[in-house]
């Protein structure tokens, strides 16, 4: 099989992952609070990955360096921010608006990349024009004055926070192992979390079961199995192709609501994701065009 088709394949897999993760994640909040949910996911995840971390540096003299823990701890602080605004999110979005709310990091990538010092095409800011009307379709109900509910800020700020995490992790993984990277930061969202959860939430054996699947699901799968395949399917294949394939998340978390959870959206809301989902793509085949001497970030 073709390596870069063989990459695009398990983008699809990594991006179907995460999408059902959304019905998972929004099934679960019903009957975990989200400190533990994601204390008790990412250890799972940080479990599952380090036995292959420390199969792949076997005979290192240290696992972790001291530079290598700066980075990931630097890292996890970020994905713990946008990890838990999104799982506090959904407690009061269905699956299907969380994902397309949620999308809107791929165009804030290139657009935050400004920080760090990297040009943004004017393909970007169309897709932020489009966008903003998208969000309105989708946060607004019919007949009623805009006023953003407080799930669906907490989705959008979450989309800044999974921006900026693309972002400092393309500034770190260059220097260190990816498998090293993704370690250290589930670990430490998953030990922020658990301090967070011992001081503010309390959870009865019986929630915590019927919560279980949904744990296991995004523990095991949505965060150790996708984030490994991500990482081994963007080895080949072009970053734009790779963005585009996995902002299919979105429709992914759609349908796992829908299928599994039986959620629908009013017409304006799909007119909103088919917008939303639109301004995604027109972000990232941007980046497919010729580029005038600069890094393109994606």
């Amino acid at each position: 099989m073709n390596k870069e088709l063989r990459a695009g394949l398990l983008l699809l897999l990594t991006a179907a992952i995460w999408g059902f993760a959304m019905a998972a994640q929004r099934d679960g909040v019903q009957f975990v609070p989200p400190f533990i949910f994601n204390g008790v996911r990412y250890v799972l995840g940080t479990l599952a990955l380090l036995p292959l971390t420390i199969r792949e540096n076997k005979g290192t003299k240290n696992l972790f360096t001291k530079d290598d823990v700066k980075k990931g701890v630097l890292v996890g602080l970020v994905l713990f921010t946008a990890a838990i605004l999104q799982q506090f999110g959904l407690i009061g979005a269905d699956a299907g608006k969380a994902g397309f709310l949620t999308a809107l990091y791929v165009v804030l990538v290139p657009v935050l990349g400004i920080l760090f010092k990297r040009k943004t095409r004017l393909t970007t800011w169309l897709a932020l024009a489009m966008a903003l009307p998208a969000l309105y379709l989708l946060c607004v109900k019919p007949g009623q004055k805009f006023v953003l509910e407080g799930a669906d800020a907490l989705l959008l700020i979450g989309a800044v926070f999974w921006a900026l995490h693309i972002l400092v992790t393309d500034r770190y993984v260059a220097g260190m192992s990816a498998l090293k990277l993704c370690t250290i930061q589930f670990f430490v969202t998953a030990v922020l979390n658990l301090i967070c959860a011992l001081f503010t939430e309390t959870v009865t054996l019986a929630n915590l079961w019927r919560g279980a699947w949904a744990i296991a699901y995004c523990g095991l799968f949505s965060t150790a199995v996708a984030y490994t395949l991500q990482t081994i399917g963007q080895k080949d294949c072009r970053p734009a192709y790779a963005a585009v394939i996995l902002s299919l998340e979105s429709v992914f978390a759609a349908i796992s609501g829908a299928l599994l959870l039986g959620e629908r959206m009013t017409v304006q809301g799909y007119i909103g994701c088919v917008i939303m989902f639109l301004a995604v793509l027109l972000a990232q085949v941007g980046a497919l065009l010729p580029a005038r001497k600069e890094k393109t970030h994606v």
